[in-house]
């Protein structure tokens, strides 16, 4: 290492610059909030922790904590600086079967590669995933060993009979289905600076990890409870759901939205059996909950809380963000607008489910996740009309694979606006 003093300039190898972000990371991870929660979904805390002194009292800070932080900044740093042996070095500390399970070719060139997302960052993804996105929090999650999975569900119960001392008792057996969940691949494109990238810090993670998050999250919510089927059959479109109708008809004449009332959610919640109704929750949109919220008797009283008997906590930060919200002892998750409904509007929107109510879970509402993200990069390609090259940019896609599919889509009730 040569100093200039002269000049202000430092000649250093590749392996002593290395060193020296190293320690320049250390200093700026030993600042790190405690991120223990995170690691701890996946199992992988160490016990091992040092000192931090912040503001004078000294703190814990998991040392696996901070190696993990660590090597996902060298990741995106050596991504932001074209330095492909190190991003291969990165990928030859993981376990072959993991290499060789998410991405059987992993290789880059001089222009581009194609990398598998550091396990602590994708842990960090799916910890914010399970937590803030919908269909993961209420589905039944598993995870795929290849791109198809079989699910056995059960398509008929066995019937049982009384019988008299020693006599026959008849053969029974239930019957069954098969629920093939197939991976598809959910991808994203985010321009990014070389400068943010090259400035590897807490601030630069965290920005990172939330836009990938938001923007799986929100495609994730959107199949799963509304697909069409490109790629997945949504909840709401999937046959042998059990369907209600505003008005307690389809050609009660209730084609708008708004015409929703809360008998109409107490025909909802009691057309499936009692069984079914155990651990269910009411799901629906900002918009189609703020509609019921404002519906008043003749004495002007609101009628959600002459229905329940928790008055309804809400905060604006977002939108309706409920917290404790229910209807009849049911919890009530508030979604997203765009999530159940494309477009909420007073138009006439015949046959059109936008409420669910069921548990997710025991309805067999199976998300599978097909190993774990991919990142490939582009130095000169263009995305909505950003061109990396003239920008001085680089465009991250991310990649994941993903499958969906109901088991028992008759636990599951939707509420439909009227046919007619």
């Amino acid at each position: 290492m040569t100093i200039n003093e002269t000049e202000n300039t430092l000649t250093a190898s590749r392996d002593e610059f290395n060193t020296i972000i190293d320690k320049a990371l250390d200093r700026k991870i030993k600042s790190l909030p405690d991120r223990r929660d995170v690691l701890r979904t996946s199992g992988s805390l160490n016990t091992d922790e040092s000192i931090v002194h912040r503001g004078g009292r000294a703190q814990h800070a998991p040392t696996a904590d901070k190696d993990k932080i660590l090597k996902t900044f060298r990741f995106f740093n050596a991504v932001a600086t074209n330095d492909h042996q190190s991003l291969r070095s990165i990928m030859q500390t993981y376990e072959p079967e993991y290499i060789r399970t998410l991405s059987p070719q992993v290789e880059g060139t001089n222009s581009a590669g194609g990398y598998l997302v550091p396990q602590e960052f994708y842990a960090d993804v799916l910890f914010l995933l399970n937590q803030y996105g919908f269909a993961r929090k209420y589905c039944a999650q598993i995870q795929m060993s290849s791109n198809v999975l079989n699910v056995s569900t059960l398509t008929g119960t066995p019937s049982v009979s009384w019988v008299s001392e020693n006599a026959t008792i008849p053969a029974s057996k239930g019957t069954f289905g098969r629920l093939v969940l197939t991976a598809q691949k959910l991808a994203a494109i985010y321009p990014i600076s070389n400068e943010l990238l090259a400035d590897a810090n807490v601030d630069v993670y965290n920005t990172i990890l939330r836009i990938f998050v938001e923007v799986f999250g929100q495609q994730e919510d959107t199949q799963v409870f509304n697909g069409t089927g490109s790629p997945f059959t949504g909840i709401l479109n999937t046959s042998g759901v059990v369907s209600t109708y505003l008005g307690g008809a389809s050609n009660s004449g209730k084609t708008h939205y708004p015409d929703i009332t809360l008998d109409d959610l107490i025909n909802l919640v009691q057309s499936v059996g009692p069984a079914q109704q155990r651990g269910a929750c009411l799901f629906v949109e900002q918009n189609t909950l703020t509609d019921l919220l404002k519906k008043k008797d003749s004495q002007s009283r609101y009628l959600w809380d002459l229905a329940t008997s928790n008055d309804p906590n809400i905060n604006g930060a977002n939108g309706f963000n409920a917290t404790n919200l229910q209807f009849h002892g049911y919890p009530v998750v508030s979604l997203p607008n765009g999530v159940l409904i494309n477009g909420y509007d007073s138009s006439t929107h015949p046959s059109m489910p936008f409420v669910l109510f069921g548990n997710l879970q025991t309805s067999g509402c199976w998300l599978g996740t097909r190993g774990g993200m991919e990142l490939r990069i582009s130095y000169d390609a263009t995305a909505d009309t950003v061109n990396a090259f003239t920008n001085d940019l680089q465009l991250l896609r991310m990649t994941e694979r993903i499958a969906f599919g109901v088991g028992q889509p008759g636990y599951l009730a939707v509420l439909s606006t009227s046919a007619s």
